[in-house]
């Protein structure tokens, strides 16, 4: 059946509240929550198979899944509430936490769940309508979930969360203990409520003025690259222009590119999963001298990639990612933190240095990006930079949400979500799930990663190029054992 002709449809619509009510006041979002206010939601699916299920049996599965849902939005309670985007009493967003509740669909479609199966679970256009669209007017249920019946049996569990309330690792810990509930478990152990943990006491704290700026990495490995961080004015040297505004001609180049918009190729644009097994991966990280599967699957990726994409020789390539900063602040927070806890770093280079040099520049340059920078130093300057802007706007307007600096060019690997996300610890009873997937992938280039469904360290990467790039792609990313 080709993909145009299959049909997702909705059978029911419900509001799920916390068991035991949990009204708490309004929750203070931090800047780095504030940061994300503009972000697109995080849509995920996952697909569990399970047997030829008769109406009587769907329905007690979703049942179930209702019942441990209101459960454990007791301890995650931010999920129930709403976004009030206009100034609160602490005179910028805030969660109404008041137990609104979280939209719950259930769903059915007209195909067998056995040809994803036979396909390798590849992404299919119809994804997108396996979780719901949240309504970007506010009120709105910060979370959704869709249960979706496949003929002859097999669900898939649709999730659409606003990334304002959580971050990757916080998210996925949600849906491990959702799960557990799920299973008749205890929860494993309480999320830690502790926004406040990055608010500036105004009265006793001189908001810095902040500046984004290239550093150059100090490393022979990867001469002239480049990575981009937040700076202190008071730290900043004598002679200093940035980024956007610099004169040298190697920088005019880069700083050029970054105003240039994303040029949608006039061609169909394609999604494909590649999977790098633990033997492929141990190969790339022979050849790379990478530390870590992450590491080596990354510079793989961003090299073939930009090959692919067939970037002119001068112009700048980019590779960002967001790091999980719970165990890098002092005090450190817990795993269990719930919110938005990460630092986006961004190295740069050219397409010519990028390709021109083996696998081993990528991987060095992406472990130096990991390693060299302070990543506490840099959360607090990126705080500060978005407490300053809140701090300028008038008091009796309404708040002006910050515009992040767009400092990144048309051809940049962004990284979304992680392998080390447990989203295969969500049995809710019938088994792990056999795959999971983003359901939208909105930029040219990008990369997804989940561990891989086959277990060990294995690693699935997901990303969108028009066809004919990502059939070159598919000629040059996989390594065979």
């Amino acid at each position: 059946m080709a993909e145009d002709q299959i049909h997702v449809k909705s059978s029911r619509v419900s509001i799920v509240a916390p068991a035991i009510p949990t009204v708490k006041p309004r929750m203070f979002l931090s800047s780095v929550d504030l940061i994300a206010i503009a972000s697109n939601n995080e849509r995920n699916v996952l697909f569990y198979k399970t047997a030829l299920l008769s109406d009587q049996e769907f329905s007690a599965i979703v049942d179930n899944l209702k019942r441990s849902l209101s459960l454990v939005l007791v301890d995650f309670y931010p999920f129930a509430g709403r976004l009030d985007n206009k100034e609160g009493e602490s005179g910028r967003p805030e969660v109404d936490c008041n137990d609104a509740g979280v939209e719950f669909v259930e769903a059915s479609i007209d195909m067998a769940f056995e040809h994803l199966e036979k396909d390798g679970f590849q992404h299919k256009s119809f994804f997108k309508e396996l979780v719901q669209t949240r309504d970007e007017t506010y009120p709105a249920s910060l979370l959704s979930i869709q249960v979706t019946a496949f003929q002859g049996g097999g669900i898939c569990i649709g999730t659409n969360f606003h990334h304002v309330i959580a971050d990757g690792t916080s998210f996925w810990y949600f849906m491990k203990c959702w799960a557990e509930l799920s299973r008749g478990h205890p929860l494993p152990e309480n999320p830690c409520h502790m926004r406040t943990y990055f608010k500036r006491d105004k009265e006793s704290y001189k908001i810095p003025k902040i500046y984004v700026r290239a550093e150059e990495v100090v490393n022979d490995r990867v001469k002239e690259a480049q990575i981009l961080r937040f700076t202190r004015d008071d730290l900043l040297p004598m002679e200093y222009s940035e980024i956007g505004v610099s004169t040298s001609n190697s920088s005019r180049n880069m700083n050029n590119t970054i105003q240039k918009p994303i040029k949608t190729e006039e061609t169909k644009l394609e999604i494909s999963t590649f999977h790098f097994s633990e033997k492929m991966i141990q190969n790339l990280k022979e050849r790379s001298g990478a530390s870590s599967s992450f590491v080596a699957v990354s510079a793989q990726f961003w090299r073939c990639v930009m090959e692919a994409r067939e970037v002119p020789a001068k112009e700048a390539v980019y590779f960002a990612i967001a790091v999980d900063c719970r165990g890098r602040v002092n005090p450190p927070l817990p795993p269990t933190y719930f919110g938005n806890c990460i630092c986006i770093g961004t190295a740069r280079t050219t397409a010519k240095q990028l390709l021109g040099q083996d696998i081993g520049f990528a991987a060095a340059l992406i472990q130096e990006l990991i390693h060299s920078s302070n990543w506490e130093m840099q959360l607090n300057n990126r705080i500060d930079w978005v407490e300053s802007q809140l701090c300028s706007c008038h008091k009796d307007r309404p708040v002006t949400l910050p515009n992040f600096p767009k400092y990144q060019g048309p051809y940049t690997v962004r990284v979304a979500m992680s392998p080390k996300f447990p989203v295969y610890d969500t049995d809710h009873g019938w088994g792990r799930p056999l795959n999971v997937q983003d359901a939208f992938m909105g930029e040219i280039g990008g990369m997804t990663l989940f561990a891989g469904s086959e277990g060990g360290r294995s690693i699935a990467l997901s990303t969108q190029l028009p066809h004919y790039q990502m059939e070159t792609l598919r000629e040059i990313l996989i390594i065979p054992d």
